[in-house]
């Protein structure tokens, strides 16, 4: 039977890199991160959801002129917003890679699902230098459905070609393990903090093939 590894993205393979995000934004906007997250959280509710590249840009463009009328921004100000690149908002784990590609190494076919909605998630994984190494990627906008609801996993292993009971999935939140556990996958907690302790916990990628 063909086994396949599926990872969550944000939290696992990738992070948010606040400090650029806060250099490159900050001297833009009247408000702080935080802030920006709210007015991003309340334009998503709208519906206009991201499935691939041309939709992520159709979102962020739409978004940022929103904001700069709500704001009274300027036009330079708003030509700057636009030129903003949101996929640079991420950074790779450094395990990461390796992880992925020893997963290919050792037959294994790979996956993400990611329940973010706001970058088009195969995109996303080609700007971490990820892409190449990833047979499968599904967010919660694409599948219409968010981990961990069933249909999720469901959606991601069809797409991988396997079946459920022959995936190892791997996420840094416990309920979207759970989830993955009641559909019959073997799951695994990333904890890079150590905040939690018991069995079926991975401290970082490099444990993942451990011997």
């Amino acid at each position: 039977m063909t086994g396949a590894v599926i990872f969550d993205r944000d939290g696992v393979l990738a992070e948010f890199d606040l400090d650029r995000t806060r250099q490159e934004l900050g001297p833009l906007l009247p408000f702080g991160l935080e802030q920006l997250g709210g007015h991003l959280r309340s334009w998503a509710a709208r519906g206009q959801a991201v499935t691939d590249a041309a939709s992520e840009r159709a979102f962020w463009d739409a978004f940022w002129v929103n904001l700069c009328g709500e704001l009274g921004l300027g036009e330079e100000v708003r030509s700057q917003l636009l030129r903003f690149n949101p996929r640079q908002t991420l950074r790779a784990f450094p395990d990461a890679r390796p992880a992925l590609e020893q997963a290919r190494r050792r037959g294994y076919r790979v996956g993400v699902l990611s329940n973010f909605t706001l970058l088009d998630l195969p995109g996303s994984l080609e700007a971490l230098g990820l892409g190449e190494l990833v047979d499968a990627a599904l967010s919660a906008a694409m599948i219409g459905t968010a981990k961990p609801a069933p249909e999720a996993y469901q959606a991601i292993t069809r797409a991988l070609g396997v079946a459920p009971e022959a995936c190892l999935f791997i996420d840094d939140r416990p309920e979207c393990v759970e989830g993955a556990r009641r559909v019959g996958m073997r799951a695994w907690l990333l904890d890079r903090r150590g905040k939690n302790t018991g069995e079926g916990l991975l401290r970082g990628l490099g444990e993942l093939f451990a011997a």
